[in-house]
């Protein structure tokens, strides 16, 4: 009798309340997030699992901060920087909605959508209602944490995770920085934690694994 292995992929926002979750429920996947499972800024990692993935879950959340960036922008006129405006906004700068949570839902279907370009049917998306997962507590400081896709490691909920190839960073970094005020990131390789630090040189950048 063979027995076979179903390679999972995860699609998710880099949001820290999403740690644990995506941990317990899909700790044997490979993980890729960013800011609002933002599809169009992954596809150089996600062509790298095309046709060796069974599965792919799209988790975007409620409550979520790269869409709040989006309706800032789109809503009341605020300003991002344009690689954000290039790869996050412009994909809703010709949609319809009226409140934070039909963006959000509206999100996932354009995520949905996009996936489905590159999977077909494998694709099927769950929009994280976070006032109802478990949050462990935890009163450290937030920092962002940068990896190549992986399987997700244990992070605490003061971490925010990118999950994605080093050139496809950039505009959650952008997110990151400018629209939440983190002001620690850690890279797992030294090359990269240079060039974020010229990047932004008012934020600590640090070498770790967790």
């Amino acid at each position: 009798m063979s027995i076979f292995t179903v390679m999972r992929l995860v699609v998710s926002c880099m949001d820290r309340r999403l740690n644990s979750y995506i941990k317990k429920k899909y700790q044997d996947a490979i993980v890729l997030r960013n800011a609002g499972a933002n599809v169009n800024s992954l596809l150089m990692s996600l062509e790298k699992f095309n046709n060796k993935v069974d599965e792919v879950i799209l988790l975007p959340h409620t409550d979520c901060g790269a869409m709040k960036v989006v309706y800032s922008s789109l809503k009341e006129g605020k300003k991002i920087t344009s690689l954000v405006e290039e790869k996050l906004v412009s994909q809703f700068s010709s949609k319809k909605f009226s409140s934070l949570s039909e963006l959000e839902r509206l999100n996932m279907e354009i995520q949905e959508e996009n996936l489905k370009r590159i999977f077909g049917d494998k694709v099927r998306a769950e929009l994280v209602d976070v006032n109802k997962i478990e949050i462990p507590p935890s009163n450290d400081p937030y920092m962002v944490y940068v990896t190549v896709p992986s399987q997700l490691v244990r992070l605490s909920s003061n971490i925010y995770h990118i999950s994605a190839e080093d050139k496809e960073i950039w505009d959650s970094l952008d997110i990151a920085v400018y629209a939440m005020n983190i002001t620690k990131i850690i890279s797992q390789n030294d090359k990269l934690a240079e060039k974020i630090r010229n990047m932004y040189p008012s934020v600590t950048v640090s070498t770790a694994s967790f």
